[in-house]
């Protein structure tokens, strides 16, 4: 096993396949709460052109929830990950700013996360920590999810036209 590898101007040790299963986990968890996110949201819109575009959301996260799982059982063999709690929101009484602001910030939130994951992912890779045949399946799916919430956040736009 080889050294730290700089980060950002600081030392961290490269992701492992306990890491990287653990991580992964925690994706699926962020997406079950961008589902839930999504659901208030459909159930609260009254416009139905916004509410089809939250659907089109809401479905893409299930499937992008799926994707997640497959990788993780890929490495795990059917491990599913504990849920964890996120905050709630009331959407009935917001404005539709607010809405777009907090559906904005998850998926970015979702964005970055993946990026980094898949960024840590390759370096461990390069490095000869993760195994390639490991590695070469997680990366597309990663790829695919950034590529998915950059389309999403154009969609988040256009629910409210703001």
């Amino acid at each position: 096993m080889r050294g730290p590898v700089m980060l950002c101007n600081d030392v961290r040790p490269p992701i492992n396949e306990n890491v990287l299963a653990r991580l992964l986990e925690k994706a699926v968890n962020m997406e079950e709460a961008t589902i839930n996110i999504l659901l208030r949201l459909f159930i609260a819109e009254e416009d139905p052109d916004a509410r089809k575009i939250l659907y089109e959301l809401l479905r893409d996260s299930e499937y992008h929830k799926t994707v997640v799982v497959n990788c993780l059982k890929s490495l795990r063999g059917g491990a599913y990950p504990e849920p964890m709690k996120f905050k709630e929101y009331e959407f009935e009484d917001m404005f539709y700013a607010e809405k777009s602001a907090i559906l904005k910030n998850v998926k970015i939130v979702l964005l970055d996360f993946y990026r980094y994951l898949l960024q840590d992912v390759r370096l461990a890779r390069d490095s000869g920590i993760l195994d390639k045949t490991h590695t070469e399946n997680v990366c597309k799916c990663l790829e695919m999810l950034i590529k998915e919430k950059e389309r999403h956040l154009k969609l988040v736009e256009d629910i409210w036209n703001l």
